[in-house]
């Protein structure tokens, strides 16, 4: 039996990120993954420009494409362009980008078992024992950073829902000729939407809708690919689908003692845009400065679920809170949205973490009238500052 201070069960950006932070410090850690890096990863490859504050120097070479124009259609109609002075994303090839990302934590001095799978994980007195590929690991912590079906979280800290989301995603060896152009198409995707854009010198395609509709994935890829001229013809071989793992309020803690759970592992990801990388490596990097506190596994799980509850879940709570409102009237907003071009601009100072949803919920209700912005803030859960103003001059 071997045994080690820290064990990370996944070896994406989220469990990596957690691991090359540890190891730096001088923790002894290990990161156990099931698949052999490098490994095709089913994802849009999209990353936020916040990601760069807790990714590693050099991030930069993994970039194929910068994303500076944005056009969005309803239904494959009407659309409209919103161009940014500044890249609005970045994106990258996610078997690349996660296999630097875990070379990066092995270089920092973390232990690397790809190919190990983990069939179960419990409690053994103070230590959490994992048994892995037939033999057994005992750790004085563990992370779970293995993903929206993580065999972590079920074992020791379940969630009371499945993921909420699920996505189809195929990668097309076919020019691009939009340039640094996204295309994003909504209205007929229950929950989700469709897209497109340049990786390099591909084109990944695909579409996300509730959980609910899973069934019609395949329907609804086929339908944005017929509607949309510009895109590539044919249909994309190779389609894979996977669970987005959107965080809902209310949904239950992220850890217990001895376990802390990360990523898509703990629900954390944009319940609006289904964006995950950024809060997977967020959260690693919570975790990690939990353990770096010192303490024993129950304070070092208290400081870490108030570390979260206190910085990502109220972004996440207020996205999702976006995303009802759309999803709820998704013709009216797409109109709406049309009209203040520069309402989707500010957006992109929520993507370079210069802007909470908040702020721009804000924003956006300063420029609605009447009985139109208090509907909207009353289920945003948040008014306008007119209105604050006026309750306080009543009291």
């Amino acid at each position: 039996m071997s045994a080690h201070e820290v064990v990370v069960v996944g070896a994406g950006p989220a469990g990596s990120t957690a691991a090359r932070r540890l190891a730096a410090a001088g923790v002894r850690v290990l990161v156990l993954d099931t698949a052999r890096f490098p490994r095709p990863k089913v994802c849009g490859g999209a990353l936020s420009p916040r990601v760069l504050g807790y990714a590693p120097a050099g991030i930069e070479r993994q970039f194929r494409t910068g994303i500076r124009r944005a056009v969005f259609s309803y239904c494959a109609a009407q659309p409209f362009e919103v161009v940014a002075d500044r890249p609005l994303g970045y994106t990258v090839r996610r078997e690349e980008f996660d296999f630097w990302l875990l070379e990066r934590a092995a270089a920092a001095g973390a232990a690397i078992r790809d190919g190990a799978r983990v069939q179960a994980v419990e409690r053994d007195g103070e230590r959490i024992l994992l048994r892995v590929s037939g033999e057994r690991v005992r750790a004085r912590l563990v992370i779970g950073a293995d993903g929206a079906n993580s065999i972590v979280a079920e074992g020791l800290c379940p969630h009371d829902h499945p993921p909420p989301l699920l996505a189809l995603q195929a990668e097309m060896a076919s020019p691009w000729p939009h340039g640094e152009t996204a295309r994003v198409d909504v209205g007929r995707y229950p929950r989700g939407y469709a897209w497109a854009f340049p990786v390099g010198d591909r084109v990944n395609i695909g579409v996300m809708l509730g959980r609910a509709h899973g069934r019609r994935l395949e329907e609804a890829l086929a339908r944005f690919l017929a509607g949309a001229a510009c895109l590539p013809g044919g249909h994309p071989g190779g389609a894979k689908a996977a669970p987005v793992a959107g965080f809902r309020d209310g949904a239950g803690g992220c850890a217990a003692p001895g376990v802390l759970l990360v990523g898509d592992a703990a629900r954390l990801a944009d319940p609006f845009l289904g964006e995950g990388i950024y809060y997977a490596m967020w959260s690693g990097s919570l975790a990690a400065d939990a353990v770096l506190a010192g303490g024993d596994g129950e304070a070092i799980a208290g400081r870490y679920g108030t570390a979260v509850a206190g910085t990502i879940w109220p972004e996440l709570r207020m996205a999702g809170r976006i995303a009802f409102c759309f999803h709820c009237m998704p013709r009216w907003w797409f109109r709406l949205l049309s009209r203040l071009p520069r309402g989707i601009l500010r957006y992109a100072g929520v993507l370079a973490g210069e802007e909470s949803y908040r702020g721009l919920v804000r924003r956006l209700l300063v420029r609605l009238e009447g009985g139109t912005g208090r509907w909207v803030g009353e289920r945003l859960g948040i008014a306008r500052k007119e209105e604050r103003s006026d309750s306080k001059r009543c009291k």
